[in-house]
């Protein structure tokens, strides 16, 4: 490949996935109120039947994610690319078009089967760049994931509330109509099939799993996802409790305003890790994110609320820093791709489950309630850090290794 050939990869990739993942969460701030526009829902039945859409969302893409990951390695990363995208298009327009809530919670599975561009885009960038621009390729690629992600909500919830919360289907749509059509003609992929006796398989990816070193791992990692996610069907019906205008606005802001600080937390947070240990570190992350849950409970105002509910990413960046780099080194380095798959399967089984235990919560015991139980299960993910994961540093370890 040409010189140049993976820098047009690399940009071209970070465009189009910082714009889908960005309109991926565009609807996050107005699901429960598009709901009640399908019934006559109370908050606690919206906060129920968002909380199910989003775990059968989640669920799926804990299904489908190893399988994509299999099928990347024998017919090539740019065409999982564009298979996620042209899909989602296509989900995304029969989503606008759902007369009720059940073919709404329908087509949101079919979202979640078909999800998963950002680990295929990883593939790709990471078999096109020369290996010493590796982690610089990967830095760009991250600032895809977080910037978008961050800002996903509070346009969505703008979009939600200037042209109607079914419209913004539409535009997530055209959005990643786009996206694939810059990956298919803006980018290069020159695919060499692994040989069929080193694909990985489900035996082998069961067997890591199931490991002393990586099991552990994986249900932290899951326990650490419901926390968050189990918000997300409660943040807009809290604030439209404090003040029903512009609801979806106030709520994309407050998303976007944790994901911004989650992201400045995590620069610090990645530079810390050098001088401390990666389990230290992610007990006390996993603690103090808990205590950062409670105070939004007592906001009476929306304002107060938003400003409280960002400053739950203070510490986020010493959860996700030490989590994601203990999952490398865990694990040997012909085992990354499988381990990275199982860490995604497990993200996305925490991003079912929260959101439905959220919307199950809140419709028997009312909204408030999520609040303590978000922050207790922070809580005892620390305690689990704690009891389960091995007391030396995977740091140490490898580094003997290599002496």
């Amino acid at each position: 490949m040409r010189s140049e050939s993976w820098q047009r990869n690399l940009y071209v990739i970070f465009i189009a996935e910082f714009l889908v993942l960005m309109s991926w969460s565009f609807a996050n701030p107005f699901m429960p109120m598009l709901i009640q526009t399908m019934g006559k829902f109370t908050d606690r039945e919206a906060a129920f039947w968002t909380g199910l859409a989003s775990a059968i969302s989640g669920i799926c893409m804990f299904i489908s994610a190893p399988i994509w990951g299999i099928i990347a390695d024998r017919w090539g990363r740019k065409p999982m690319i564009l298979r996620a995208m042209f899909g989602i298009t296509l989900i995304s327009v029969a989503t606008a078009l759902a007369p009720n809530v059940f073919w709404l919670i329908t087509f949101r599975g079919i979202t979640g089967l078909f999800a998963g561009s950002m680990a295929a885009a990883s593939a790709m960038v990471a078999s096109s760049t020369p290996r010493e621009k590796l982690t610089y390729a990967m830095g760009i690629l991250m600032v895809a994931n977080f910037g978008g992600s961050a800002l996903g909500p509070l346009i969505g919830g703008i979009m939600g509330d200037a042209f109607g919360f079914k419209a913004v289907f539409y535009i997530i749509g055209a959005v990643y109509f786009l996206g694939g059509i810059g990956i298919m003609f803006f980018t290069h992929e020159e695919f060499t099939p692994v040989p069929a006796d080193q694909l990985p398989s489900f035996r082998k990816l069961w067997n890591l799993a199931r490991s002393k070193e990586i099991m552990p791992l994986l249900v932290v990692l899951t326990v650490l996802s419901i926390g968050p996610s189990m918000m997300n069907p409660i943040i807009p019906l809290f604030i439209q409790q404090l003040n029903t205008k512009s609801a979806a606005s106030a709520s994309g802001l407050a998303m976007s305003l944790m994901g911004i600080v989650a992201a400045i937390s995590s620069i610090i947070a990645g530079r810390m890790g050098a001088r401390m240990s990666l389990k230290t570190m992610l007990i006390w992350g996993c603690i103090l994110t808990g205590v950062m849950y409670l105070p939004p409970v007592f906001a009476t105002s929306v304002f107060v609320f938003i400003v409280l509910m960002s400053l739950r990413g203070v510490f986020n960046g010493g959860v996700m820093v030490p989590s994601n780099s203990l999952v490398s080194l865990s694990v040997s380095r012909t085992e990354q791709g499988m381990a990275y798959g199982l860490q995604q399967s497990a993200n996305s089984l925490g991003n079912g489950l929260g959101p439905l235990l959220g919307g199950v919560l809140a419709s028997a015991f009312g909204l408030k309630i999520v609040f303590p139980i978000s922050a207790g299960l922070f809580v005892l993910a620390g305690f689990a850090v704690m009891k389960l994961l091995p007391k030396k540093d995977p740091r140490q370890v490898a580094s003997h290794e290599v002496e």
